[in-house]
């Protein structure tokens, strides 16, 4: 058996040096992509910074300072369950690029068998040679056995492996392995997605329970409001008009309520779902109760060129793009002749006791050359087909990157707006709140009435529900800055991170 074993190492020490002279590539030159190269500097409304931030700095939502939501983030990150289909997947895909990998090398099979063989004398080709009516007139010949019969026993190793001379092995794992890391692109992108749908769904429950606060202040107003304005009616001095009117305010303030509630309902809810809970599981992680501060300062965007590798999307699209590619030169390959080289050696006796005896070896050793002559067009249309999905996927990464940098275009516009609208709001709301101290004071020395200050209370009230609003519309265009710049800059999971010798 030891003979066996040596013999079947020269046969593999044959198939790895033939493998180290062969597999070239027939997969096409990578295509050109014109949204790339034309690519502009800059975007159009941003500051210019010489730094993007640092990616060591990888959870980004902390800079939105809120303990809370750094909380929620990191729950969302642990347990949302599209982010653990993503790591199923990656696994899945990893999986398939061993699979696309194993035929680059031998397969050695081991294998015993037993037969047995028994037949009459005078029937088949020993009856041909006896005699098949079983006579024999001749005295001076031996007896004729009546039955012949052979028992075989073996034990063998067998080792195949194909010639990858056109490199269409090769090609396949290069695909396989850009598959799976487009599956860990594919898998960041879910991760900003997540955490980013997270932080926008705290500042709508933030923003609707704000304004939930402030709409119940307002009815207290409301309602003291009518009841001095009652009195005032039943002395004569309103009329009945500014009466109604402000039953009407009243009431179209109370029917608010309800509404806002649900909401608050609603959004608990998607908020839980985001974070693989139920609705009352969320109540202890959310423990802030005011909407947090949205920092003003510009965000570095960097170069437009920064997206290709800072959005995990087109990063996906670039390796799905490298996939199809090395498809082309696979389905090229399988058009050329292939070279098989199979071989098995062991051991085989009629007696199962000799099965051991060095002696009792056989070898096997065989070379193949296949090659396609006539497949009613099969391989041919099957290598213009996979050349067709290269273009489609050139076509897509283009589109991807022309969409991405628009969302980093106008994601940055918007958060410039929503800051020049807050400084605006904070003025609005500065004058509001001192025309508020004023008719107090006036109210309080007997020139003006209380009606007044009141009147100008609700606005203060009003000026808050507005600010809030732009509080969270601040935030979300915040959040889309982050988000169209990849979420820079959110930790990349190890997997992703493997190499090709990590994955064996």
């Amino acid at each position: 058996m030891l003979s066996a074993l040596a013999r079947l190492s020269g046969l593999l020490c044959a198939s790895a040096i033939v493998l180290i002279v062969t597999a070239c590539s027939l997969a096409p030159s990578p295509a050109e992509i014109p949204a790339v190269e034309r690519m502009p500097q800059a975007y159009t409304d941003s500051t210019p910074a010489p730094n993007r931030a640092s990616p060591d700095h990888m959870s980004w939502w902390t800079t939105f300072e809120d303990g809370t939501l750094d909380a929620l983030v990191g729950a969302a990150l642990e347990s949302n369950l599209d982010i653990r289909e993503a790591t199923a997947r990656i696994e899945e895909v990893r999986a398939q690029y061993r699979i696309a990998r194993a035929p680059l090398f031998p397969s050695i099979t081991a294998g015993t068998d037993a037969s047995r063989f028994s037949q009459p004398a005078n029937a088949g080709q020993f009856g041909a040679i006896f005699g098949g009516d079983g006579a024999d007139d001749d005295p001076n010949l031996p007896d004729r056995p009546n039955r012949f019969t052979f028992s075989t026993f073996g034990i063998s190793l067998g080792t195949a492996y194909e010639l990858d001379f056109w490199g269409r092995l090769s090609s396949g794992r290069r695909a396989a392995y850009a598959d799976y890391l487009a599956s860990g692109a594919d898998a960041r992108t879910i991760q900003i997605s997540v955490a980013a749908e997270t932080i926008a769904g705290y500042f709508e429950i933030r923003e609707l329970v704000a304004r939930e606060t402030i709409l119940t202040e307002v009815v207290d107003i409301l309602s003291e409001r009518l009841s001095l304005t009652e009195d005032r009616y039943q002395r004569g001095v309103v009329t009945s008009i500014e009466l109604y009117q402000i039953q009407q305010d009243l009431n179209a303030t109370r029917s608010g309520l309800p509404l806002l509630g649900s909401q608050i309902v609603a959004s608990r809810g998607r908020l839980a779902v985001l974070l693989g809970r139920y609705p009352q599981e969320l109540e202890p992680l959310l423990a802030g109760a005011t909407l947090p501060l949205v920092s003003l300062d510009p965000i570095p965007a960097g170069l437009p060129s920064d997206i290709l590798v800072g959005r995990p999307d087109l990063v996906a699209s670039a390796f799905r793009l490298e996939a199809t590619r090395q498809r082309v030169g696979e389905r090229k390959a399988a058009r050329l002749p292939a070279i098989n080289l199979t071989g098995s050696t062991g051991t085989q006796s009629s007696d199962l006791s000799d099965l051991i005896r060095a002696d009792q070896w056989f070898t096997n050793f065989v070379t193949s050359l296949t090659a396609p002559i006539f497949s009613g067009g099969r391989l041919k249309a099957d290598q213009a087909a996979a050349e067709a999905r290269y273009e489609q996927e050139a076509v897509r990464y283009a589109r991807s990157v022309l969409t991405a940098f628009q969302e980093v275009d106008a994601a940055i516009a918007a958060f410039n707006a929503q800051r020049e609208r807050k400084l605006v709001l904070d003025e609005q709301l500065a004058v509001a709140e001192s025309s508020a101290a004023v008719a107090l004071l006036r109210a309080a020395q007997g020139v003006g009435d209380y009606i007044g200050y009141l009147d100008a209370l609700r606005t203060v009230l009003n000026v808050q529900d507005t600010q809030a609003s732009a509080d969270r519309e601040l935030a979300t265009a915040r959040l889309n800055v982050h988000r169209a710049l990849g979420g820079n800059w959110i930790a990349e999971p190890a997997d992703a991170q493997d190499s090709e010798g990590d994955l064996r």
